[in-house]
């Protein structure tokens, strides 16, 4: 029996934490329920766009981060693969280049590349992702430190810049939802 991808057990994971059913969250992402169930236990693995909307179902999100850097690069789903390209066109890694990397023919290098991302599986975005250097990991929805990504850049309530109160813990501030601390949010930073 195949091994469940480490996205997948950890959304599972963070589903079940939240008391919310198979039933529910495949109705959310307009899925079946046996096919959540099929990904959630390696039976099959989504397209990116379903990964990520399983993850906002959960209140997390996909992200590209560059965890050398302490950097996210996008948590856009529309942009992950945007990103990566920007990165690798930036460090100047060419096309043959992560042709070798990944062990495919350029053309197909070309066609992840410009692919829509609703066409791309999950493992591909990670495999060419992973051949930069890069991360694919999943990141708590409301993180605090608008360094690391002007998606979430804001300053909290008290007026203070987010960038001055994280912790320095975690990659990106202090990640946690409404109750929960550092401590319960380092499980969903999975492959970190």
């Amino acid at each position: 029996m195949p091994a469940p991808h480490r996205l997948m057990v950890v959304l599972r994971q963070r589903r079940k934490q939240l008391r919310r059913t198979r039933k529910v969250v495949a109705a959310e992402l307009g899925v079946r329920p046996d096919t959540l169930g099929a990904w959630e236990l390696g039976n099959a693995y989504p397209m990116l766009l379903n990964a990520a909307a399983y993850a906002n179902a959960v209140a997390l999100r996909l992200a590209v981060v560059d965890t050398a850097r302490g950097r996210t690069l996008s948590s856009d789903p529309a942009t992950l693969i945007k990103a990566a390209v920007e990165h690798r066109i930036q460090h100047e890694v060419s096309l043959g280049e992560m042709a070798k990397r990944l062990g495919k023919e350029r053309e197909r290098i070309r066609l992840i590349e410009s692919g829509d991302p609703s066409a791309l599986r999950l493992l591909t975005v990670e495999e060419y992702i992973e051949a930069l250097g890069l991360s694919l990991l999943l990141v708590f929805d409301r993180p605090r430190c608008c360094v690391c990504d002007p998606w979430w850049c804001r300053t909290d309530e008290s007026g203070e810049h987010c960038a001055e109160r994280s912790c320095g813990r975690c990659l990106h501030g202090c990640p946690a939802p409404d109750g929960e601390c550092c401590e319960a949010a380092e499980p969903a930073r999975a492959g970190s």
